[in-house]
């Protein structure tokens, strides 16, 4: 059976059964063999897995009896959920969540490979990964082997030729797939959440245009609207020589600070987080041009991608880091990293004292030949 057949079938019975259920709640039965009377979570891990700077998130709990459980609850709208079982190595599979009837069978010692069944969405979208996504990243696996190889005979040439080549050749085809995937399947979740890790990468046109090919369910979800700020809104907003977006959030000691009142200096907004190992290597750096520069006319201003408060205060204390520290424990969704179309730390902005963007994703040398020209020090 072929994919576009496969999509049209399932989004029909989808639909019947949204229809026959008033579309108003999901029931999740599963059978995972050997786990027996375990506590098991329905949380928000994505298919693809996750950084550090993703925020987990668990909307239920519940114990299984005789390696059984059922949760019944009210998607609002199309997104990732998972099921995990604490404390079991590859103890967690996602799918796409739908209002709908979906079962899940697995066993204990692979939970990731359960079969889940039910969601039309989550069928069509494990069809494209089985059988297109799936033998291309083997093969992007075999490159970087390839390409690790020759690193470490320090092969630069051969390197080079490698990623202009075979790299190059491999974005290409994703590109194709996901495009054509999203014109299969306009109306699948996991269309538009391929599209989001590869649309900071591609051209912006052509970003748009698989974009607008997307349903309108889609566009309304929160990755959708998330999507779509970066794709139409952030070009024309966070642009150089214009007003930085208002944003606010608690520092350290709770107390809500917004980007407005620091103005009247130059600002360097650094993106950071207690797991980056590239950020606080260049703490030594950031320190140094605050001891050149700091006055009242320069401010280093912080803001973290943490999502865990203990681990981003122990950072600040161990690292002597004595100017502001903001963040909302959000993680990637931190509501200054979204308006600013943070996907990556470090990254670092520098603001004039009216608060006009001067500098967007700028290396410390080019932040400080503007502080010298400024004459601050």
């Amino acid at each position: 059976m072929n994919l576009r057949y496969l999509i049209l079938t399932l989004l029909i019975v989808s639909s019947i059964k949204a229809i026959a259920q008033g579309n108003k709640e999901y029931k999740i039965s599963g059978r995972i063999k050997g786990i027996g009377n375990a506590k098991v979570l329905l949380g928000n891990k994505p298919k693809n897995g996750y950084g550090p700077g993703f925020e987990i998130q668990y909307f239920d709990s519940c114990y299984s009896k005789d390696d059984q459980f059922i949760f019944k609850g009210h998607a609002d709208e199309l997104t990732f959920y998972s099921i995990e079982v604490p404390g079991i190595a590859n103890g967690w599979v996602s799918f796409i969540a739908e209002n709908t009837t979906i079962e899940i069978k697995g066993s204990k010692d692979s939970i990731y490979r359960s079969i889940i069944t039910g969601s039309a969405q989550n069928e069509v979208y494990e069809k494209y990964r089985n059988e297109v996504s799936y033998p291309l990243s083997i093969r992007r696996r075999a490159l970087y082997k390839a390409i690790d190889s020759l690193n470490n005979r320090k092969d630069s040439a051969q390197v080079k030729r490698f990623e202009k080549t075979y790299l190059e050749q491999y974005n290409r085809e994703n590109e194709t797939n996901i495009g054509r995937f999203i014109e299969q399947a306009p109306a699948n979740y996991g269309a538009m959440y391929e599209l989001s890790g590869i649309a900071d990468f591609i051209k912006a046109d052509t970003a748009k245009k698989y974009y607008l090919q997307l349903s309108g369910e889609l566009a309304n979800t929160a990755l959708g609207k998330k999507l779509r700020y970066m794709l139409f809104d952030y070009p024309e907003l966070v642009s150089l020589k214009k007003p930085v977006p208002f944003f606010s959030m608690p520092d350290t000691t709770g107390r809500i600070r917004s980007i407005s009142e620091f103005r009247g200096k130059y600002v360097l907004v650094d993106f950071w987080a207690s797991w980056c190992i590239p950020c606080l290597n260049e703490l030594p750096e950031l320190k140094r041009l605050d001891s050149i520069y700091k006055s009242d006319r320069f401010q280093i201003l912080s803001i973290s991608m943490d999502t865990n408060r203990k681990l981003w205060t122990d950072a600040i204390d161990k690292h002597k880091i004595d100017w502001p520290n903001l963040s909302d424990l959000k993680g990637n969704d931190n509501k200054a990293a979204i308006l600013l179309n943070v996907s990556a730390i470090p990254v670092k902005f520098l603001l004039d004292p009216e608060g006009n963007i001067l500098l967007k994703d700028a290396s410390l040398s080019e932040i400080e030949k503007i502080l010298s020209r400024a004459a601050l020090n």
